[in-house]
């Protein structure tokens, strides 16, 4: 039997607490006979909850009908979970199992009156060690004029577009839609993504609004043929004409996978204005991109690499993740003197994360996954010699089964982050976007509280209700910009 696995009955304000805690324990609900039952009870003045593994009791644990009450029992959970893995009580980032920890370092921050304050509260409350405390500190402070209150935002938008297509399933991702050459309906796609496209920029005139940043990711953007992606792209560069300024704006284009990019592409690119595209290895041996299902060779990310540079203007960020099958410290070695060699602008170092509906997530290639210190050593080697090299740390965020107590960091050179990464990152923009799968959130200072729409991740459903969609977003931005 798993022992990674859980099932909990209860409250649902206090299940969704459980649920953070145990995924940060590495734990996966499982309904038939998993290891941990987890019963949760609201009583008259607090919550219990017990823990039973194999059917013996554990431990109960009780905290007050109130949101730290349940983060007090969280806590201990946590604790009683991971000392059974025979790990440390507690990691480096303590009781704090966000997705965003900036996020709530800059609402303290706000709360607060200080960065000291900010880190204080981290320090006593969530028991968050003083490396990770000084990680936060670090990105706040570069974060801080991106996303201080200002009275001047409310009409400052960033787009994102996406395109739900990759050519293969790598396993440890469960994000696409689907396989591109599998999907019959692509000229619909298209013609739906313009028209959608289309309709944004009606609205962005309409509200008077700018536009800060443009973002196009996946899946796999250039997965699309050469005409399809001239005519997506195409579309989304009729909205630089809102740029807040008259310099070049952001836009980013994810060119993730060597064998999905061509010179045209390039071109393509280019011509419609893009500043910043992501190639990305994953890892730079030919044995783990095999293993984790990735169509391209290391060689192949080279040679992408060394013509981007020869024929386009763009700013590279490449993607790499420890935690990987196989995947021992020499590989992640070998990454980074790669890396250091070729100095892209932007550097991301994830920790592979299990997600549900991907192949590692059901147990392909889990039996080769690294152990929790391993893929830590990993992550502390990748910031100190990319730190050497002369990046620093400008986003970082975590997220639920991650195979240790660590977190993704995007690292950049002096003067060249990606200004969309924190946008979508800390959540102080109104981000609207385009395609299926993809996500519009209306925020306003201070309560930065959100109207929200998602797109249908099904294709044919975005396709065959576009106008319902569009409906909807239309009452939206009225609701938000004129109610």
């Amino acid at each position: 039997m798993n022992k990674l696995t859980y099932s909990y009955r209860g409250p649902l304000p206090l299940g969704s607490v459980v649920a953070h805690y145990c995924g940060a324990a590495g734990l996966t609900t499982y309904k038939e006979g998993p290891t941990w039952l987890l019963v949760g009870e609201e009583q008259a003045t607090q919550y219990s909850l017990a823990v039973y593994e194999n059917g013996t009791l554990q431990a109960t644990f009780t905290g007050s009908l109130t949101n730290e009450g349940r983060l007090h029992i969280g806590g201990q959970l946590l604790r009683l979970l991971r000392t059974h893995q025979g790990l440390a009580p507690l990691g480096d980032w303590g009781t704090l199992v966000g997705v965003r920890p900036t996020k709530l370092f800059h609402k303290l921050w706000d709360q607060l009156g200080s960065a000291e304050a900010a880190i204080e509260r981290l320090r006593t409350q969530y028991e968050v060690t003083e490396p990770k405390l000084a990680l936060l500190a670090q990105v706040a402070g570069l974060q801080r004029p991106y996303v201080a209150p200002s009275a001047d935002s409310d009409r400052l938008v960033s787009v994102y577009g996406g395109i739900p297509f990759c050519q293969t399933h790598c396993t440890y991702c469960s994000f696409p839609y689907g396989l591109l050459q599998d999907y019959k309906r692509v000229p619909q796609f298209v013609e739906a993504f313009v028209a959608d496209s289309e309709h944004l920029q009606s609205l962005l005139a309409t509200y008077h609004l700018q536009l800060a940043t443009l973002y196009v990711g996946g899946g796999t953007p250039t997965s699309l043929g050469e005409a399809d992606f001239e005519t997506v792209t195409t579309a989304l560069a009729k909205l630089l004409a809102y740029s807040r300024t008259a310099k070049a704006l952001e836009f980013t284009v994810e060119a993730g996978r060597p064998d999905s990019v061509t010179p045209y592409k390039l071109q393509t690119m280019a011509r419609q204005g893009v500043s910043r595209i992501s190639i990305n290895p994953q890892s730079m041996q030919d044995s783990i991109l095999k293993a984790i299902g990735r169509g391209h060779t290391a060689q192949a990310i080279k040679d992408l690499y060394e013509y981007v540079r020869l024929h386009t203007p763009f700013q590279v960020n490449m993607d790499f993740i420890a935690g990987l099958p196989y995947q021992q410290e020499v590989h992640m070695i070998e990454n980074m003197d790669y890396v250091c060699q070729a100095m892209p602008e932007n550097v991301t170092i994830h920790t592979l994360a299990l997600k549900r509906g991907s192949p590692l997530y059901e147990g392909v290639g889990r039996e080769a996954m690294p152990e929790e210190k391993a893929v830590q050593a990993m992550v502390a080697y990748c910031k100190e010699r990319l730190e050497a090299a002369g990046y620093v740390p400008y986003y970082v965020y975590r997220q639920q089964y991650m195979t240790s107590q660590t977190e993704n960091i995007g690292y950049t050179l002096p003067g060249h982050e990606c200004e969309y990464n924190i946008r979508i990152m800390e959540e102080r923009q109104s981000i609207l976007s385009v395609g299926p799968g993809s996500s519009s959130k209306w925020m306003r200072a201070p309560e930065y509280r959100q109207l929200q729409q998602h797109m249908p991740k099904d294709v044919s459903v975005y396709i065959d209700t576009l106008d319902t969609l569009l409906g909807k977003r239309s009452q939206l931005c009225k609701q938000f910009w004129e109610g």
